[in-house]
């Protein structure tokens, strides 16, 4: 059975799909649309991952690595060093800076 594998980034069905997944063939026009513009492809089931170089003896299986993960950071809250209020006589701290001799050990 063939697959329809997306050839470039496409955004279809409020889906984005990347260079190499399967896209959904349900419509017709769209599908004959990506053909046309050669931006999707029809593809072989089985040859899925392999590659050959003609000989019978040689097959290489290609391994599929997985994007790196970003490590979610965001900024920390208040402001470093003294805040004297007109209000009161007692004056605000905010946050302790960071520094290599507060560090945790």
């Amino acid at each position: 059975m063939q697959k329809l594998i997306a050839k470039y980034p496409i955004l279809y069905l409020s889906k984005q799909y990347e260079v190499g997944e399967e896209l959904i063939a349900n419509d017709p026009d769209t599908v004959k649309a990506w053909i046309d513009a050669e931006t999707a492809e029809w593809a072989d089931d089985d040859d899925e991952g392999i590659e050959s170089d003609g000989t019978a003896d040689s097959v290489v299986t290609t391994e599929v690595v997985s994007p790196p993960k970003a490590i979610p950071m965001s900024a920390e809250a208040g402001l470093v060093g003294d805040a004297v209020g007109a209000e009161t006589d007692e004056n605000l701290v905010g946050r302790v800076p960071k520094t290599t001799a507060r560090a945790r050990k």
